[in-house]
């Protein structure tokens, strides 16, 4: 069977004419990028290398991949993401979660009532925004903080709104 793999990073663009690309960090850490260097495929094959991290902001990273020396060949990689498998990434800290471990999760009331699921999680850039298709087939955005979503169970599959939250969803 094939291992679980969590993206770690996407390649956004070419940087410069010498093969260096930007990259999404979506790691809880994102100054750990190189640590978990080699990164895999999404076939789980161990192909992309970190030579050297250039510059590095909270999310985004300028790097420079082993045997990608130019920019067309940077440029061919825009849109790849860069895997871990599961088990080579630190536990989380608490009240901390992986996107892909949300996404799908059913939405509950604070009366434990399911009300639809999570269809997406987003980040604009002022925090993170849970969207949430109800039974209605509608989608609507929640801010993705405690007061909005006070309880998450992934190993159980849901989380649940607050009265607040709750509120949210149906004044739309």
């Amino acid at each position: 069977m094939k291992e679980e793999l969590f993206c770690a990073a996407i390649i956004t663009s070419a940087h410069g004419l010498q093969g260096h690309v930007k990259v999404k960090c979506f790691l809880e850490n994102p100054r750990d990028l190189k640590a978990y260097s080699p990164f895999c495929n999404p076939e789980g094959e161990p192909v992309y290398k970190i030579t050297k991290v250039l510059s590095q902001t909270q999310e985004m990273a300028t790097i420079s991949l082993e045997g990608i020396k130019d920019r067309t060949q940077a440029e061919a990689l825009k849109g790849t993401e860069l895997m871990v498998p599961r088990e080579r990434l630190k536990p989380l800290t608490e009240d901390t979660f992986y996107h892909q471990d949300l996404i799908g999760l059913s939405v509950h009331s604070p009366q434990g009532t399911r009300i639809g699921h999570v269809y997406a999680l987003h980040n604009f850039g002022a925090g993170d925004i849970l969207e949430v298709q109800t039974l209605e087939d509608k989608l609507i955005m929640l801010p993705f903080t405690h007061a909005m979503v006070p309880i998450v169970h992934v190993a159980d599959g849901f989380v649940q709104l607050s009265a607040q939250g709750e509120e949210m969803l149906h004044d739309h």
